[in-house]
């Protein structure tokens, strides 16, 4: 019993050494196996992706070079209009991302001088649109220029105020066709030009930026050489040079009311003046949000006029002032995100009541013109715009 048990015993373990060094070396081989074929797998799969990044990074840098767009009105072989763009058109490296977006009723296209990273060549594109619903609304869905659409769409209607009342008389189905630059920073813009067809108006408006030489700063021209904004005559403007108007009143602004005052874009330390005779009622208040202020009191016209975000205040409160006496200097204090000076003329009996100084019938515009002798050169700039589309 104890012998049989023993060789059961033994024989038992016999019978199943051998199977397992079998089934352990075949599993073994199975295994090796496995891995040689993935590994192989793995690596052609790898060595494929990187071919096809490769052959796509090459494509991409074909279409980039075969997709060089030429605009023979800015060639160089044109030296003197190629000399004036550059005074108008910041020069600066192309930017290619524009994620662009179009429609079956409208296109947006971008449109460069030059794609290649070296070139010195402005970033200027041309959009065309047409109008849905809104001007905001139709810019930003049809272009996209990084989170910063509405700004897009506010510099266009700053331009479009001088011709129609944005918010009423626009209309569906109106066109838009613009050529801008973006500058160095993504929510900067400068519209070069803009040609608008309006439905309500049954006509075509258009404003072209032109500097004319001796113009300290530029300004927007229709076709015909007239400026579309107007200008505050000299003796009676608050400033003496601005670059541009950025804001007028009644613009919409988040808070309890709306924009109060025109707001002119002009260098820190520009001198501002006092538009009419009168005295000085107050300095400096609420600093916070007007920064370095001043408010006049004008009785013969019946109103108060404010120059808010000054750098430099150069009265005293209870000052009599002739009209065109020097008060401070332009600035960017208090709540303000750029230099600029902001002018308002308020009424003196109702403080919530204000004045378009360009309406006011105590304030005196014009509108500049190109003169004879650079209308060559102006019509030669419109001419380069054009040909942009």
């Amino acid at each position: 019993m104890r012998v049989k048990s023993s060789v059961f015993f033994k024989n038992h373990v016999k019978n199943i050494k051998r199977p397992f060094s079998l089934r352990m070396l075949f599993n073994l081989l199975f295994v090796i196996s496995l891995g040689i074929n993935v590994y192989f797998f793995i690596s052609q799969d790898e060595l494929s992706s990187i071919a096809k990044g490769y052959d796509l990074g090459l494509e991409e840098k074909q279409f980039a070079e075969g997709t060089r767009i030429e605009l023979h009105p800015l060639a160089s072989k044109n030296e003197s209009l190629e000399s004036e763009l550059k005074t108008n058109i910041h020069e600066e490296e192309s930017i290619q991302d524009f994620n662009l977006m179009e429609g079956p009723s409208s296109r947006a296209e971008q449109v460069l001088l030059d794609l290649s990273a070296k070139s010195n060549r402005s970033n200027t594109h041309t959009l065309k649109i047409t109008v849905k619903n809104s001007l905001n609304y139709t810019v930003c869905q049809k272009i996209k220029i990084g989170s910063e659409c509405d700004v897009f769409a506010a510099h266009l209607a700053r331009l479009l105020a001088w011709f129609l009342d944005v918010n009423s008389e626009m209309r569906n189905g109106d066109d838009l066709n613009i050529v801008y630059e973006q500058l160095d920073n993504e929510s900067k813009f400068k519209i070069l030009q803009l040609i608008y067809k309006s439905n309500y108006k049954k006509s075509t408006m258009e404003a072209n930026f032109y500097k004319e030489s001796g113009m300290k700063y530029g300004g927007y021209f229709d076709r015909n050489g007239k400026e579309i904004t107007k200008r505050i005559v000299e003796k009676q403007s608050p400033i003496d040079a601005y670059i541009e108007i950025v804001s007028l009143p009644g613009d919409f602004r988040k808070g309890p009311r709306d924009h109060s005052g025109t707001d002119f874009k002009a260098d820190v330390g520009t001198l501002v003046r006092s538009t009419f005779d009168g005295r000085v009622s107050r300095v400096n208040w609420n600093r916070r949000v007007n920064g370095y202020c001043i408010e006049i009191d004008h009785p013969n016209q019946k109103i108060k006029t404010l120059y808010l975000h000054l750098s430099r205040v150069l009265v005293k409160r209870g000052q009599y002032l002739k009209q065109g006496e020097s008060i401070g200097e332009s600035g960017n204090t208090g709540r303000s995100f750029a230099p600029h000076l902001h002018y308002e003329v308020r009424s003196q009996s109702n403080k919530n009541f204000f004045y378009n100084p360009f309406d006011f019938k105590y304030h005196k515009t014009y509108q500049r013109n190109i003169s004879d002798k650079q209308n060559g050169e102006f019509q030669k700039t419109i001419s380069a715009y054009d040909a942009f589309y």
